[in-house]
């Protein structure tokens, strides 16, 4: 008998949508791709909730979809570090969840620093691939090691810097690769061995693994 994995997730915005539900499909692919075992994973669903604060949301979410094995929250660090966001909102909202009775308790947190698009600038060799130029790392300004990517202000803002500077050549607009035109095929392509470089996203990836513990499908 084959094992099923539904996952729900949360996102700040609709750019983070389209990014992050492949990466969190690709990311728990990855962890049970030796487990031996015959799982299916749904395509995660994406999920939102109108509510006055974040607790509130995130609780009412918890509950009215607690049939998902796993609800991954996505909240951006705006900083070089996620540890504020983790203490001011991630952990007290998980605390309250955790002490419900007819919840879905296996949550994990999705805590790019900075901000989703970060973990775009993961894999530089397929950045300059979608955006379709010769042009190097160095000239576009953008970073050329996976280490230097968590230390940018703002990567969404050098990714569109990036792409006017490689599409200065294209005199129609309309014939110009957009940033929101990367957010798909990135997270269907980026290399997981990459993002693994990245502080923020070896945590979530860890997190991940302990919500299949949780639910004894690793050990």
């Amino acid at each position: 008998m084959s094992n099923i994995i539904q996952i729900a997730y949360t996102t700040e915005g609709s750019t983070d949508k389209r990014f992050l539900g492949h990466i969190i499909e690709r990311t728990y692919e990855t962890l049970l791709f030796e487990s031996g075992q015959n799982i299916e994973i749904y395509p995660p669903v994406h999920i939102s909730e109108k509510a006055s604060t974040f607790n509130e949301m995130i609780g009412s979410i918890a509950r009215k979809y607690s049939f998902f094995n796993v609800i991954c929250v996505h909240c951006d660090a705006d900083s070089t570090s996620p540890d504020i966001i983790m203490k001011r909102k991630i952990i007290p909202v998980f605390d309250l969840v955790e002490k419900s009775n007819d919840a879905c308790r296996n949550l994990v947190a999705i805590v790019p620093v900075q901000m989703t698009e970060a973990w775009m600038l993961a894999d530089i060799d397929l950045l300059l691939k979608e955006i379709n130029t010769s042009l190097s790392c160095e000239k576009l300004n953008l970073p050329c090691k996976p280490k230097q990517v968590e230390t940018i202000a703002n990567p969404k803002i050098r990714i569109e810097e990036a792409l006017r500077t490689a599409q200065s050549h294209v005199a129609k607009r309309r014939n110009r690769i957009k940033i929101s035109d990367l957010y798909t095929p990135m997270a269907q392509k980026v290399s997981i061995q990459h993002l693994m470089e990245l502080p923020s996203f070896k945590t979530f990836f860890e997190n991940a693994k302990r919500s299949l513990i949780n639910l004894n499908f690793l050990h």
